[in-house]
């Protein structure tokens, strides 16, 4: 009998473990953890995104958390008391963005890294809030850990991040002679901002964010570093950062 659990989360704020020291076989969680970033990337990959490299910082905070799961047995997002972005800032993350995938298997036959990475990658990728942190756009940056206390029961856990490193930094430079209404909007997030005559309006952001004029149809999104002019006749893009 096999048994697998998946739960979601998105968690959005503004030296590894070694696994010598378990008692799994080393080979079987290396391959394991090998193999989930690998196929992550080829998921990826047939979706047009770019391939996360790995973070040593998000590999220790999914270790460390894999590890705590199968010495307590306690399973869930918060299963230490904790979000998993405040687990990654504890291992020294300094995150713009970070997301989590969790799973774990229980099994009753022999163990191999192939059925193992059958139910965590597959099953990942068969839940819709589970594939959306696999294919979002905006991270750039894994973190992967296997752990298990008895040879049976296995742990998974993948982090997903955008560095404070690569906020988004959006200038808007307001060049005509009225007050100009953005209407600003990013993930599920919308707000509105007047900006006087000559002034500039700076901000940093984690997703790709969407400007637009009210009242207006043009439509801006940004999901790089971008500096922008506006004006009575729309918004410019000026320079790309």
């Amino acid at each position: 009998m096999r048994v697998s659990r998946f739960f979601p989360l998105a968690c959005v704020l503004v030296s590894p473990m070694s696994f010598a020291e378990t008692t799994s076989s080393p080979t079987v969680v290396e391959q394991m953890e090998s193999a989930i970033v690998e196929q992550t990337n080829e998921f990826r990959k047939k979706k047009e995104l770019d391939a996360l490299e790995s973070d040593a910082e998000l590999t220790k905070s999914a270790s460390q958390f894999a590890q705590y799961m199968a010495e307590s047995g306690r399973y869930g997002h918060r299963a230490d008391g904790r979000t998993p972005a405040r687990r990654a800032k504890a291992a020294g993350y300094q995150y713009c963005v970070v997301r989590e995938n969790i799973a774990y298997r229980t099994n009753t036959g022999e163990v191999s890294a192939e059925n193992l990475i059958d139910v965590f990658v597959q099953g990942w990728i068969d839940s819709p809030s589970h594939r959306e942190n696999m294919l979002a756009d905006y991270v750039t940056q894994t973190g992967v850990a296997v752990a298990t206390a008895d040879d049976v029961t296995y742990y998974a856990v993948q982090l997903f991040g955008r560095p404070k490193s690569e906020s988004i930094r959006i200038e808007i430079a307001n060049r005509s002679g009225g007050v100009q209404t953005l209407v600003i909007s990013a993930a599920d997030s919308e707000e509105e901002v007047e900006l006087p005559p000559r002034g500039v309006l700076r901000m940093k952001r984690c997703f790709p964010t969407t400007l637009k004029r009210a009242g207006h149809d043009q439509t801006v999104t940004v999901d790089s570093s971008t500096e922008f002019s506006i004006d009575d006749n729309g918004i410019e893009q000026t320079t790309t950062q």
